[in-house]
């Protein structure tokens, strides 16, 4: 099965050198991913993957039989990352940062498989602009990765269709393996493609048969391989019990959220050209086909439509018949597609300045964005890091000969874990404090978390310490009681501050 690709003149000279324009795309998603990267706090996801990846290989391989299973992949890689460079915010964070720059050189690649060359630079342009881009390229998760692996495979998979040799099927499977393993929900990417050979081979184009048998083989054996994997995450669904139902939030969801992040203004003029690119699409098929000429429309849509539309209609479904799953932020992996989609409507504009002024308005839309997410507390109202400043300048002026103690409390939203998440994700700050409630710690407990005791059954450690700092959530207030057992062996509090979500009390001996 082949598609006649669309001949179109491009007379940029970037543009006519294979590689240089998919280096300056990747090399701009990198560039606006850096912007202030560290300056938000980092919360508590990030804090999972923190506490997860600094153990030993033994620890995190007991954790991943009980709890997080879905990202051990990208935990594998992480931990290799932190072995080579050790672990801090900056090194957590840039390996998101790269992968948006992959992810933006392989969406102008797409675009150029999809005979579109003046398009593909557009959507690349765009991927880097879109609000759920420029959010996850500073997220020490695995979002901007499942948006790499859900391009290149896509990549992949029409270069398998084109070239049809064994050897790139082999690559097409070996990717979709890797996606799958990476974030189970890439494998609605997969089904997509699924999609996508159908309608091809549908339109009874050359070879058609010849290729659906070799996806069906692919995807079959790549399944079976992801089979173990599945059935192991799959057993730890429970996770998924904090996902609410849907409701009337989920049309939010879908239609801003999952890619376009808080940029309300983004998103009515993302989904203005989305309308407007299928419409001339649809337009261009219905044409091709009473003319007879080529089918570039047929698989721009075949390609595109499968991959933007069926991981959220999966989801959906998954949500209403079994459990809630959907969460807008896993859809991030579609943003390639989107990108794609939205440069088509502009792609669609004939006058080059009409396209130009298209570009230029998602960018002055996508600015407010990028400033809102680079704030201290952009993340879930972190107020971490500013909690951990805090503790490294009292340290400082305690002095050096100073013994400081913690008494971790409740972390605000989360039942099982405390604010010691603060000092897994800012530990320089923290360094040679006594934990005064630890009971086990979270690398022991084969989970994410530590276990803790009671305050009162942990006074005695505080013997030797010069000062302590109790750093708990006002969701559940702890002051008064902790206040009241270090009263009773002799302590007082001189200083509280209060933070988003965090309140820090210091005390001293009397």
């Amino acid at each position: 099965m082949t598609a006649t690709m669309g001949r179109e003149t491009v007379r940029l000279p970037l543009l006519q050198r294979p590689f240089v324009s998919p280096l300056a795309a990747g090399l701009l998603g990198f560039a606006i991913s850096m912007i202030g990267i560290t300056v938000p706090g980092l919360w508590y996801d990030e804090a999972a993957s923190v506490s997860s990846t600094t153990r030993s290989w033994p620890q995190l391989w007991a954790e991943l039989g009980n709890v997080d299973a879905v990202h051990a992949l990208y935990y594998a890689i992480l931990h290799v990352i932190f072995d080579v460079v050790g672990y801090s915010p900056l090194s957590l964070r840039m390996p998101s940062a790269i992968a948006v720059g992959i992810a933006a050189a392989l969406v102008l690649i797409l675009g150029r498989q999809l005979g579109r060359p003046r398009l593909a630079v557009i959507a690349a342009i765009t991927f880097c602009l879109i609000p759920r881009v420029t959010w996850m390229g500073t997220e020490g998760r695995s979002y901007a990765l499942t948006a790499t692996l859900a391009v290149l495979a896509t990549v992949a998979l029409l270069r398998a269709v084109r070239v049809g040799t064994r050897a790139v099927w082999i690559v097409y499977g070996v990717v979709a393996v890797l996606s799958v393993t990476l974030f189970i929900y890439l494998a609605l990417v997969i089904v997509a493609h699924g999609l996508t050979v159908a309608w091809l081979a549908g339109a009874r184009t050359p070879a058609s048969r010849r290729v659906a048998r070799n996806w069906l083989v692919s995807a079959a054996i790549a399944g079976a391989a992801s089979i173990p994997f599945a059935i192991e995450v799959v057993s730890q669904s429970g996770q998924l019990s904090w996902i609410p139902p849907l409701s009337g939030s989920t049309i939010r969801g879908v239609l801003r959220s999952q890619w376009f992040y808080s940029g309300v203004w983004f998103a009515v003029a993302s989904w203005a050209f989305i309308v407007l690119g299928v419409a001339v699409l649809v337009r261009g098929l219905v044409l091709s086909r009473r003319n007879r000429t080529d089918d570039t429309a047929l698989t721009f849509l075949a390609v595109v439509m499968p991959a933007l539309v069926a991981p959220t209609i999966a989801l959906l479904l998954i949500s209403v018949v079994h459990q809630p799953v959907y969460q807008p932020r896993y859809l991030a992996m579609c943003t390639p597609f989107v990108a794609i989609a939205i440069a088509a409507g502009i792609d669609s504009i004939r006058w080059r300045p009409g396209a130009i002024m298209a570009v230029a308005l998602l960018a002055v839309l996508a600015v407010p964005q990028i400033i809102v997410q680079r704030e201290p507390e952009s993340k879930e109202s972190s107020s971490w890091a500013q909690v951990a400043d805090l503790i490294a300048t009292e340290r400082a002026a305690d002095g050096p000969g100073s013994t400081t103690a913690i008494i971790y409390g409740e972390l605000w939203g989360h039942s099982k874990a405390t604010t010691r998440v603060i000092a897994y994700s800012y530990p320089e700050q923290f360094a040679s404090t006594v934990d005064v409630t630890i009971r086990t710690p979270a690398a022991d407990t084969a989970q994410l978390w530590e276990t803790r005791a009671p305050i009162a059954e942990c006074l005695d450690r505080l013997t030797g310490t010069d000062v302590a700092y109790l750093i708990a959530s006002p969701t559940r207030d702890v002051r008064p009681a902790t206040t009241a057992a270090l009263a009773s062996i002799g302590w007082r509090v001189t200083d509280e501050w209060n933070f988003t979500r965090v309140n820090v009390l210091r005390y001293i001996r009397d």
